[in-house]
């Protein structure tokens, strides 16, 4: 009896270990996509005998609804109906675990590019970033094959398994609601291949249901389309030039809970600040910016002696950074090794960082000293009367950048 019980056993798992296989296998080789050393996921769908604006508006109406039901500071950045391009920023939690005791899970940020034409939309998500116990990870040093698998691609490394198993289910789900949205998402089983399709042809019937067709899976990653939201001639690595009309969100917003840098200097010199005060709007017809910065701080010196600064806005990735610089004197403390942010060089010689989803160039225009007489409420008066009060300087709007 047991030489059988053995070979049950032996049969048993033996069953389990290829069940496991089985399940792994869309996870394995390929099943992350890298081009020119990036997590890119792009999905290039077909949709007959739909026009560019309808093809637009379903996208943007998808995107807003699946941006608005995400738990993280989603949204919509960019939009071009006359182009057809459409980008945006997600954020959004992938559980790992959860029950009445305990929470395991990751905030997944990404950055989603939209660029529609005549029966045709071409959909790009990069840029994946993962917040976890206080740690921040790039998908390209956390799911890739060289990083998730193991020497043989045979088995998905323990260490970081939940990541890459989640982030290629909502990657899939992603781009099969986009289907739904252009038509109808196909209703196949559970893929097996490693690596999502790339094409997907969504045909129209006027008469009965969409129907959509998948093409077959390439073995080699098809490149990315890049986007096309350019407006500028002047040109920032890694980021789209736009019209100042085209600055996305509420500033109000963007200030009260997003905040922002000032940074002033150049190559030779420079530091930032933190800053939740200013606005846009126009002056002597031009767009402009309006910044309040106190003497006392070390960026007063650099905004006094150079015609050019930014301002840049970071997701909620980044908000220890922005308290850090709003709490640090640069004038004895190295910000930028502290906070780890990466400087560029913006065409006019202003200085910005990387890792901001938008910046915005300024050239002064006024600079003015506010005084407490200047002040019409009583209680702003009494707070401030005998005090130096902030300097306030309206830039023009020279370059806006996004990512």
């Amino acid at each position: 009896m047991k030489p059988l019980k053995y070979l049950m056993l032996f049969i048993l798992a033996t069953a389990f270990s290829i069940s496991t296989k089985a399940d792994d296998i869309k996870y394995l080789e390929g099943a992350v996509p890298v081009i020119d050393g990036k997590v890119t996921y792009t999905r290039d769908f077909t949709v007959q005998g739909v026009n560019k604006k309808d093809i637009y508006d379903r996208v943007k109406t998808w995107l807003e609804n699946h941006f608005e039901a995400a738990e993280g500071h989603s949204r919509v950045l960019y939009t071009d109906e006359e182009k057809g391009d459409i980008a945006g920023i997600g954020q959004d939690y992938l559980v790992f675990h959860s029950n009445f005791i305990s929470l395991d899970r990751s905030l997944l940020e990404y950055y989603v590019v939209a660029q529609c034409a005549d029966e045709k939309c071409s959909i790009t998500v990069d840029r994946l970033k993962f917040e976890y116990e206080d740690e921040s990870h790039d998908a390209e040093e956390w799911i890739t094959d060289e990083q998730a698998l193991n020497k043989d691609k045979t088995k998905l490394v323990k260490r970081v398994s939940k990541f890459r198993r989640h982030t290629i289910d909502y990657m899939q789900k992603f781009f099969e609601d986009a289907a739904t949205a252009l038509g109808q998402a196909p209703k196949a089983a559970v893929k097996t291949s490693a690596v999502l399709p790339t094409t997907q042809v969504v045909t129209q019937n006027p008469v009965t249901e969409a129907k959509v067709q998948t093409a077959t899976t390439p073995t080699v990653p098809v490149v990315a389309v890049q986007p096309s939201i350019k407006t500028s001639s002047n040109e920032l690595a890694g980021f789209s030039s736009i019209d100042p009309q085209k600055i996305p969100g509420n500033i109000i917003k963007l200030l009260e809970v997003d905040w922002m840098l000032v940074t002033a200097g150049d190559d030779k010199e420079f530091n930032m600040m933190t800053a939740s005060w200013g606005g846009l709007g126009r002056l002597y017809e031009k767009p402009t910016t309006t910044s309040f910065i106190y003497p006392t701080r070390f960026t007063y010196q650099l905004m006094e002696r150079g015609d050019y600064y930014t301002l840049s806005f970071y997701t909620e990735a980044y908000r220890e950074q922005l308290k850090y610089c709003g709490s640090n004197t640069g004038k004895d403390t190295n910000k930028v090794e502290a906070t780890g942010l990466t400087p560029i060089t913006t065409p006019n010689g202003a200085k910005a960082f990387a890792e901001a989803w938008l910046i915005i160039e300024c050239k002064k225009m006024v600079s003015q000293t506010l005084t407490p007489e200047a002040l019409i409420d009583d209680d702003l008066k009494e707070e401030w009367i005998g005090k130096q009060l902030h300097k306030m300087y309206i830039g023009e709007i020279t370059n806006v950048w996004i990512k």
